[in-house]
């Protein structure tokens, strides 16, 4: 297979040898249809670009040739992090994961692996997924968000920013397994509500977490509770956990919560509203990502979606976890 007809390739080196154990990181290969890397330049072209630098030849594969201008090219679609190495040790590495993943790529083209029915499938996908980006990238240069869009959403939208630090404790009730008649780690309803009431009443005074529940004699699975202090938005709740701990003062105390599985206590340490200044970077991207899905469904229209609805359906909720009622986060039994 004549090389100069292999398209498509993009370097994304994440880790170098570098302070993370001394290992270098495999590249990863996204390639177009033919399923290997664009070859390195051949023969110097017809007519020289203007810049003689950037045509100099600073890389050679056999016959075959890499410019600097290719290279910095490569080099330029880094993360942060790997241009930092590079920063730091120069762009060998780079040269020796683009001879890595140009020497194993031709080899699988000689040996026929792009004809692999798995082979041909992820490099569709990867096609795909590189043209949705372009795309992507071509509705975002047409449909700029202006400094005025990123201003009127923020004051329509203050409380979605805002944060509230908490500490929770929740008491699972004792549920009966109907699947196996036995029981679920928790305390008998009524227990658990009075224990939550206690628990309340101690927050009030000024206890935190831990203190209610220093030596509490309760079996493992029963109590959880938040050891450090979590920051969360409205959006990370469950509305009626956000209602109870956005709508009272901090520092204060929730009236004892319950759902199906547990009552819960959430004492409330601060309120953030942050600036303007602080979330302008997450409002353009949300404001980009609406009028991208704007784009989209008007493409639908025009495409003629169809879903099997049954297939597709929401799972039922079977856990605590999918109720609310648990941890977002891995809290601390006692």
């Amino acid at each position: 297979m004549d090389v100069r007809k292999i398209c498509g390739i993009c370097l994304a080196i994440i880790v170098f040898a570098s302070g993370a154990g001394g290992q270098q990181s495999a590249s990863v290969l996204q390639a177009e249809t033919g399923g290997a890397p664009r070859a390195a330049s051949q023969a110097p072209a017809a007519s020289a670009p203007a810049d003689a630098s950037a045509d100099k030849v600073v890389l050679k594969i056999g016959s075959d040739q890499v410019t600097e201008a290719e290279l910095n090219a490569i080099v330029s679609k880094l993360d942060p992090k790997a241009k930092a190495v590079i920063a730091r040790k120069g762009r060998r590495p780079v040269a020796d994961e683009y001879i890595r993943t140009y020497l194993l790529s031709r080899a699988a083209v000689e040996q026929h692996l792009d004809q692999s029915p798995s082979v041909r499938e992820e490099l569709q996908l990867q096609r795909d997924q590189i043209l949705a980006q372009a795309e992507y990238d071509k509705i975002t240069r047409a449909n700029p968000v202006s400094e005025e869009e990123i201003s009127q959403y923020y004051a329509a939208h203050r409380e979605e920013f805002e944060t509230v630090q908490t500490q929770e404790i929740l008491l699972r009730k004792k549920i009966a397994d109907p699947n196996n008649k036995d029981s679920w780690q928790g305390m008998p309803a009524e227990k658990a509500k009075v224990t939550a009431e206690a628990f309340r009443k101690a927050l009030l005074k000024g206890k935190d977490p831990a203190e209610v529940s220093a030596g509490y004699p309760v079996s493992s699975g029963v109590l959880l509770i938040d050891q450090k202090p979590r920051t969360s938005r409205r959006s990370d709740m469950q509305p009626f956990m956000a209602q109870a701990v956005f709508d009272i003062s901090a520092p204060g105390v929730t009236e004892v919560l319950e759902t199906p599985q547990a009552f819960m206590v959430v004492k409330v340490l601060a309120h953030q509203k942050p600036e303007l200044k602080d979330v302008s970077g997450q409002v353009r991207v949300k404001l980009q990502r609406q009028k991208l899905d704007a784009e989209v469904e008007a493409m639908k229209k025009k495409a003629g979606i169809w879903m099997d609805e049954d297939y597709f359906k929401e799972p039922p909720a079977k856990s605590i976890e999918e109720t609310g009622a648990a941890p977002s986060k891995p809290r601390t039994e006692p």
